[in-house]
C-alpha cells in the first residue's frame, strides 16, 4: 500500500502528527482477516490423528496468529462470506481463507511436520507482511 502525503500538509503539525500516528495504527486493523478451514468428517481416520498431534496444540502457536482454525464437517455449509476455489472431495483438507477468499490448500494430512511447513510457505506467501506482523503484534500466544 502506497501513501501519498502532500509536503503542504505536512507542513501543519496537529495534522502531520495525527497522519503519523494513524500510519502506525491502520495495520492492527488488519489483523486477523485470515482463518484455516479444516474441513473433516467423522469417520476420518486421518483428522483424528491431525486432532491429536496439531489439533490440540494450534491454539497456542503463531500460526494460530496468523489465522484462526476452524472446523467444519464435510458438506456443510461453509462460514459466512467465504468462497473456495474448488469443492472439497477429501478429508482432512485444510483451506487458508484470506479476505474471505481461498488462498491456499493442503489436501490431506501429510504428518506434523510437514503440516506445518507447508502452513507457514501458504501463510508467508499469501498473507501481506504488514497483515503478518500486526497480526503477530496483537497474538496473545507469543
Amino acid at each position: 500500500m502506497k501513501i501519498f502525503i502532500s509536503n503542504a500538509i505536512m507542513k501543519i503539525p496537529f495534522l502531520a502528527s495525527f497522519l503519523t500516528i494513524a500510519i502506525f495504527i491502520v495495520p492492527s486493523s488488519f489483523a486477523q482477516v485470515s482463518q484455516l478451514l479444516m474441513f473433516d468428517d467423522d469417520d476420518c481416520s486421518w483428522c483424528r490423528k491431525w486432532d491429536s498431534e496439531i489439533g490440540v496444540i494450534y491454539k497456542l502457536t503463531t500460526e494460530s496468529c496468523q489465522a484462526s482454525l476452524h472446523q467444519v464437517k464435510i458438506g456443510k455449509a461453509l462460514p459466512n462470506s467465504v468462497s473456495i476455489n474448488d469443492p472439497i472431495n477429501y478429508t482432512p483438507t485444510f483451506v487458508l481463507v484470506h479476505e474471505n477468499k481461498e488462498v491456499g490448500r493442503i489436501v490431506g494430512y501429510p504428518g506434523e511436520e510437514f503440516f506445518w511447513s507447508m502452513l507457514n510457505e501458504m501463510i508467508e506467501e499469501n498473507i501481506p507482511q504488514q497483515v503478518q506482523d500486526a497480526n503477530l503484534a496483537n497474538c496473545k500466544n507469543t
